[in-house]
């Protein structure tokens, strides 16, 4: 897994472009994917700035372009849904204690599950492909 990044308050597009500074080059040199990998983002708007999408075209020119209104296929989404079940097995009283039991379990997702994840982006567009851009299972 790349980096957990806990996030205090509401995140604009300086936010993020701070946030990919800071960590995106690391956790693609940490999975060992530095240059064979493609980022995969939602059309929000702080990922749609200007500034986010110059910064990219120079640090990551294979970002995926989402068509608007595309539904969401990040596995990004499934990966939380496993912390979210994973962290509510813990007894938690503070924000900090939070944040620890967050990245521990961050850090204990299997990499054989993230990488049928990743493995299943092709079937995942197909299926978006054949709904029309309507819902699928995904």
């Amino acid at each position: 897994m790349g980096n957990l990044v806990s996030i205090e308050n509401n995140i604009d597009q300086y936010k993020y472009i701070i946030i990919l500074k800071e960590n995106f080059k690391i956790s693609a040199d940490k999975l060992g994917i530095q240059n064979t990998f493609k980022l995969n983002q939602d059309n929000d708007p702080k990922h749609t700035a200007l500034n986010v999408r110059l910064w990219l075209l120079y640090s990551c020119p294979k970002a995926i372009k989402s068509p608007p209104y595309s539904p969401d296929l990040n596995p990004i989404e499934n990966v939380s849904h496993e912390l979210e079940k994973r962290t509510r097995k813990h007894d938690i009283s503070s924000k900090e204690q939070l944040k620890a039991v967050l990245t521990e379990e961050w850090n204990n997702i299997e990499h054989s599950y993230t990488k049928i994840l990743v493995e299943s982006m092709p079937k995942r567009i197909k299926c978006v492909i054949s709904a029309k851009g309507y819902p699928t299972k995904y």
